[in-house]
């Protein structure tokens, strides 16, 4: 049973290794485009818009089975519809408004969208790392600084995402040039605001959460892998520093929360039912 994440996530880096070949080939040979005649350009069109649909799908049922398998369904159910719910009025708010992201649009490649404005996966794609990030802060952090570490991982996800997705393949337009690869720095209040908010509703509706840490940074890195790998194929050096050290410290607060929780369990003095 807990093979079907696994799976679910297995095929999501299948999309993403594809997505990433793709891109890499035919932006350095467009000629090879070119020769696959009219079909083979209109596939690498449709792939554009079909291959992240299916990374961002894939990877939102990945991390939804594992937390259903490992914590009560009511729970997960409530986690998910609070996190989709508050992250798509974010983004209703940034895409309408402008805040807290700054003033942007989506293209039409990510499919249907909510009032026109925001695709129905990217709420999904919150979900997709917030609870992750929880899971991973978690093990090592307890309260409110759990909370503020899995916000942070939360923005250092952007810190390639947006480089990648907005400047390199354009799911996303910036109304305005900023100074981090055309993304305006206020963007990055509007992270750090949002996913403290996200967190803050995970801690609140399930401060324990249930679920492996193992699995829970797989996830966050197969998520990271494609932005990031973009950022090196497209030369965006800092961004892909970035997000090297985020998956570094997802990884470091993994091991370091299975070490101290080795130690606890190793110190710990057994229970020893008193004779009568």
């Amino acid at each position: 049973m807990f093979a079907l994440p696994w799976t679910l996530l297995a095929l999501q880096l299948a999309f993403a290794i594809g997505s990433l070949a793709g891109y890499g080939i035919f932006t350095a040979r467009p000629d090879l485009l070119i020769a696959l005649g009219p079909e083979g350009v209109r596939f690498y069109a449709w792939a554009f818009h079909g291959f992240a649909v299916c990374n961002m799908v894939l990877g939102g049922l990945a991390v939804l089975s594992e937390a259903l398998l490992r914590n009560r369904k009511r729970a997960i159910a409530t986690a998910f519809v609070a996190v989709y719910g508050i992250s798509l009025a974010s983004e209703l708010a940034g895409t309408t408004y402008g805040i807290p992201f700054g003033a942007y649009s989506y293209t039409e490649m990510l499919g249907p969208k909510w009032l026109g404005r925001v695709p129905l996966v990217i709420p999904l794609s919150w979900f997709t790392m917030a609870w992750p990030a929880w899971i991973v802060a978690r093990r090592r952090f307890a309260g409110w600084r759990a909370v503020f570490a899995g916000a942070a991982l939360l923005v250092a996800w952007d810190l390639t995402l947006d480089p990648a997705m907005s400047k390199m393949t354009h799911y996303w337009i910036w109304a305005e040039r900023g100074a981090y690869y055309g993304m305006p720095l206020n963007n990055l209040f509007g992270w750090s605001v949002t996913g403290l908010v996200l967190l803050a509703v995970l801690y609140r509706t399930r401060p324990e959460p249930g679920g492996s840490a193992i699995f829970a940074a797989a996830a966050y890195g197969v998520n990271l892998a494609l932005p990031l790998s973009f950022c090196v194929v497209g030369g965006a050096w800092v961004a892909a520093a970035a997000g090297f050290a985020s998956l570094a410290a997802a990884l470091w607060l993994v091991v370091r929360g299975a070490a101290a929780t080795a130690a606890v369990t190793k110190t710990s003095v057994p229970f020893r039912p008193a004779r009568v």
